[in-house]
């Protein structure tokens, strides 16, 4: 990306097709489901920004959430048991 211009409130600037497209959130241009890119679509780059702002800002307690989380669903997930028993084992011994 280069600074071309001065605009009235900003700068023009010059991005080839593939970083518009990561920068709206695809690999390449001609990723699956990218827009076609034309002039005068906007990009709310300050947006998206702010939301890698605020994640990571609160990495520590979202780290800290995410283990909580995966320590519930452990809780929640359904274990088999540790020992099989067969029929055999199931018959009682001898008294004797």
């Amino acid at each position: 990306m280069k600074i071309i211009g001065k605009a009235e409130d900003g700068l023009i600037l010059t991005a080839d097709r593939n970083e518009v497209a990561r920068l709206i959130g695809f690999y390449y241009g001609g990723d699956n489901g990218c827009p076609e890119l034309k002039v005068g679509m906007e990009i709310t780059v300050a947006e998206m920004y702010q939301q890698l702002w605020d994640l990571n800002f609160n990495k520590n307690f979202l780290s800290k959430t995410a283990k909580e989380i995966r320590a519930y669903a452990d809780l929640l997930e359904i274990k088999e048991p540790l020992v099989y028993l067969t029929g055999e084992e199931l018959k009682e011994e001898p008294k004797g």
